[in-house]
C-alpha cells in the first residue's frame, strides 16, 4: 500500500529526495505526470514542482486554475482535457492551459487539494495520467484516497523542509493532514492527524510510524479526541471524516 512507503518521508532531509520519492512510488501505480504547487494565502510565492515545466512556459504557476478552482474544497476533482466538458464554467485561459497540457500528454488526472491546519499556504497535487476517460475510471479513481492520503504525507513533508529552510535550523510543531470540518474544529493539531488515520483504519502502531511519535503517545491523543467528540469508537470517527468530505480507504494490510 503507497501509505507504507510514506513512512519513509520522515527520514528524508531534502524536498527534492520528497519529490523523487514520490515519482518512483507513483509512476508504477500509473501516474505519468506530476505537479505539486502550492501558494500563499494572496497566490504569491508559488512553490512549484512538476516534470512537465514546459507547461508553464509564459504561464505563471500562481493562475493555474487547480489553485482557483480545484481548493475551494478538499473534494478531489477530476482533472485534463478528457473532464473539460464537465467545468464548462472555467474562463477561457483555465481551458487553454488545460489543453496545452494535452501537448504533453496530460489526458485526465486526479487533484487533489491539501491545505495543512496550521499553515498558511494551500495547494496540492495535480496527478496525470496519458489514460482515456475509460481506463482512468478503472483503474486510477477507485484509489483515489489512497493517492490522496500517500500526497497529503509528502505534502506535510515538503512544507516542514520547506519551513526549516526558511527558519534556518530547530523544531517546529508538525503541521496537520486532516481536512477541515466545524465538528473537529476543537481539536489540536496533532489530535486531527491522529484521528484522520484512526479513521481511516490505520492501526496505532501504523499511526506512531506514520506521525514519528510512540504509540503510547497515539493512545493519549486518541484517547483526548474521542473525549472532545463525546464518542467511544472509530466507526463513529469515520462517520464524522465521511462528513467532511474524505472518503474510507481500504487499511493497510
Amino acid at each position: 500500500m503507497l501509505a507504507d512507503q510514506a513512512g519513509t518521508f520522515e527520514q528524508m532531509t531534502e524536498i527534492e529526495e520528497v519529490w523523487q520519492a514520490v515519482k518512483r512510488a507513483l509512476t508504477p501505480e500509473g501516474i505519468d505526470f506530476f505537479i505539486y504547487l502550492s501558494v500563499d494565502p494572496d497566490f504569491s510565492h508559488p512553490h512549484l514542482l512538476t516534470n512537465i515545466p514546459a507547461l508553464y512556459a509564459g504561464f505563471p504557476p500562481q493562475a493555474d486554475p487547480f489553485l482557483h478552482h480545484c481548493c475551494n474544497s478538499y473534494a478531489v476533482t477530476k482533472t485534463g482535457v478528457a473532464y473539460l466538458p464537465e467545468h464548462d464554467y472555467l474562463p477561457d485561459e483555465a481551458k487553454t492551459f488545460i489543453q496545452r497540457a494535452r501537448d504533453s500528454g496530460f489526458k485526465t488526472g486526479l487533484g487533489l487539494p491539501m491545505r495543512l491546519q496550521g499553515a498558511a499556504r494551500f495547494g496540492g497535487f495535480n496527478l496525470g495520467t496519458a489514460m482515456d476517460r475509460e481506463a482512468f475510471e478503472a483503474r486510477i479513481l477507485p484509489r483515489r484516497e489512497e493517492f490522496r492520503l500517500y500526497c497529503l504525507l509528502a505534502h506535510r513533508r515538503i512544507e516542514e523542509l520547506t519551513q526549516q529552510l526558511a527558519l534556518g535550523s530547530g523544531e517546529f510543531p508538525r503541521p496537520m493532514i486532516a481536512p477541515e470540518h466545524d465538528e473537529i474544529a476543537q481539536l489540536t493539531p496533532r489530535e486531527r492527524e491522529i484521528a484522520y488515520l484512526v479513521a481511516q483504519g490505520f492501526s496505532r502502531k501504523e499511526c506512531a510510524r506514520l506521525c514519528a511519535i510512540s504509540q503510547h503517545t497515539v493512545s493519549d491523543y486518541l484517547k483526548s479526541v474521542y473525549a472532545k467528540l463525546g464518542i467511544n469508537d472509530r466507526i463513529r470517527l469515520t462517520q464524522i471524516f465521511n462528513a467532511a468530505g474524505s472518503d474510507p480507504i481500504a487499511p493497510p494490510d
